[in-house]
C-alpha cells in the first residue's frame, strides 16, 4: 500500500470519515518559477511573467534573491 493511500485512509479513519473510497493522486503539473507570484513590493500578487520588465530590470540591481531566482528573471528578460 502507497504511502499516499495509507495517509488518506488514516485521516478518514481520524475525522470518522467512513468513507474508504481512495482515488488516485492528482496528477501534478510541473512548477516554473515564471508561475510563481510576486509576495511583495508593488506587483504583489501578480505571476513574475506578468511583471514589467523594467521592474525585473529593477530586481536584479537592487535586490539580494536566491540564485536561481536571478536566473529565472534573467531568462523572462531574454
Amino acid at each position: 500500500m502507497s504511502n499516499f493511500i495509507r495517509t488518506k485512509l488514516m485521516h478518514a479513519h481520524m475525522s470518522g470519515n467512513n468513507n474508504t473510497e481512495i482515488t488516485e493522486k492528482p496528477k501534478q503539473v510541473p512548477f516554473r518559477i515564471t508561475d510563481g507570484v510576486m509576495k511583495i513590493g508593488k506587483h504583489k500578487g501578480k505571476k513574475l511573467s506578468e511583471v514589467p520588465t523594467s521592474y525585473l530590470e529593477w530586481m536584479l540591481k537592487e535586490m539580494k534573491m536566491p540564485k536561481h531566482l536571478k536566473n529565472a528573471i534573467k531568462d523572462i528578460l531574454k
